[in-house]
């Protein structure tokens, strides 16, 4: 079995980005808010920020159930664990992918990839930075059924 994880400033940025981001633009927010009675152009500033905070907690919410950080896998299953904030452990058979979307499947390679183990209704993710995303790769597009590696070759020839 290979363990795939993630470099430590990549694991930073997903894992604690947020807990830098979020005050800073909490403050922003607030000083805008705070100065909406100084002009009507501070509301819109006020909005931005919102919605500017909304999608990033959202995001990193997301990446915080989604995403493990270390992946073990050989030919027949994945284990994915660490998790943030969580002791989850997670076992997907490379023959109960029912669907492989995003990253180079998609229109935006920089995307993570997501992975639906479709018999137990399972979704996991992960980015180009992980280590050896390569091979990753190559051993889930390997051991998965192949009508779905058909789809997804199909898929990207259509991209290109």
């Amino acid at each position: 079995m290979q363990t795939f994880e993630y470099s430590l400033p990549a694991k930073l940025i997903y894992r604690y980005g947020n807990f830098i981001i979020t005050p800073l633009l909490s403050i922003h927010l607030a000083s805008s808010i705070f100065l909406i009675t100084k002009g009507w152009y501070f509301t819109i500033l006020a909005l931005v920020n919102l919605a500017i905070l909304i999608i990033v907690n959202v995001y990193y919410i997301k990446t915080y159930k989604l995403f493990p950080f270390k992946i073990m896998t050989d030919n027949e299953k994945m284990i994915c664990s660490n998790f943030f904030l969580s002791k989850k452990k997670i076992e997907i058979k490379h023959g109960d992918i029912s669907k492989i979307d995003g990253g180079i499947f998609s229109t935006y390679p920089t995307r993570p990839i997501y992975i639906l183990d479709g018999k137990n209704n399972i979704t996991i993710g992960f980015y180009s930075h992980v280590s050896k995303f390569q091979k990753l790769l190559t051993i889930i597009l390997s051991n998965i059924p192949q009508k779905i590696y058909n789809d997804l070759i199909d898929k990207i020839k259509e991209k290109k």
